[in-house]
């Protein structure tokens, strides 16, 4: 079988005490390492509050183990999860290092199709205005000026209509 790589977080009721989170993790370190594994870190984040309740707790103490194993170890510390009570959340993933590297990004000359239009799909260049020989440019918007003690104007007085009566001629 081949040896792979794993992530295991798992949530604990946070009221148990810290020996027992202790005796937790060391039966996961020794399932592993009975099974040809071996623990490559362990991360404890301590006791945080999550972001929805889970078997009505809305704290949880988080534990991070990576380790590399066949995949049978995975199976046992699934089921050893499943008969602690104390467990209340848990996932397993595989880890996947790729070393895969990137081509820089395609620089497109300042005058080039592609810079003129945006180089979307479908997307049309931008038309050029070109003001007629002669003219002269419009002027610059003024901004309003706003008078701060001066009253509102009053509104127009609004005309009042008489409702048409069915059947009434004009």
């Amino acid at each position: 079988m081949a040896v792979n790589t794993y992530e295991t977080v798992f949530i604990t009721d946070p009221e148990i005490a810290p020996e027992a989170v202790d005796d937790l993790v060391n039966k996961i370190k020794q399932i592993v390492t009975n099974q040809k594994g071996a623990m490559t870190h362990e991360d404890r984040w301590g006791r945080r509050r999550m972001s929805y309740p889970i078997q009505g707790h809305r704290d949880g103490f988080y534990v991070v183990l990576d380790y590399t194993s066949e995949a049978p170890v995975v199976l046992a510390l699934e089921h050893l999860f499943r008969v602690t009570d104390s467990v209340i959340r848990q996932m397993t993933v595989r880890v996947i290092k790729k070393n895969k590297t990137f081509p820089p990004r395609r620089v497109k000359p300042a005058g080039s199709y592609e810079a003129i239009r945006g180089g979307r799909p479908g997307s049309r260049p931008m038309p050029t205005v070109t003001p007629p020989p002669g003219a002269t440019p419009p002027p610059a918007a003024a901004a309003p000026v706003v008078i701060p003690d001066a009253a509102p104007a009053a509104a127009p007085a609004a005309v009042a209509e008489t409702p048409a009566t069915p059947g009434a001629s004009a």
